[in-house]
């Protein structure tokens, strides 16, 4: 993803030991401490957990990047901060892979619920 281009450090970095034998745990931590000897942050969480979280942030922030490239923002003398915001969400959700984000929907059940929360919302404001 875009997020990581310039590295891991400081970057959230999810794992659940599902399936570890007791002779493997010292492999599996050694492959655990690559990530956190880069500087990620390290989170061990469930699954579940993990696709309820990315549901509710990453997928609500690509759909909501992608939803505003479809309008054709465009760049304007009287930008406010908050429109700046908004076109960085643009450039930055869309510069990654269509892949990446049909995946946060098709392989986490947690993302339709949201998407049905954003219909509702929307419904919501008209």
């Amino acid at each position: 993803p875009e997020s990581g281009k310039h590295g891991w450090r400081n970057l959230p970095f999810m794992f659940e030991r599902v399936r570890v034998k007791e002779a493997n745990r010292a492999l599996c931590d050694r492959l655990i401490g690559i990530f956190a000897s880069e500087g990620c942050l390290m989170y061990e969480m469930s699954c579940t957990t993990h696709d309820s979280y990315a549901a509710s942030s990453q997928f609500v922030t690509h759909t909501t990047g992608r939803v505003l490239s479809k309008l054709g923002l465009k760049s304007t003398p009287i930008n406010t901060k908050g429109f700046e915001s908004l076109l960085k969400l643009v450039e930055t959700t869309c510069k990654d892979s269509f892949d990446l984000y049909q995946g946060l929907y098709k392989h986490n059940l947690h993302s339709k619920q949201q998407l049905k929360l954003l219909r509702t919302a929307f419904d919501d404001i008209e």
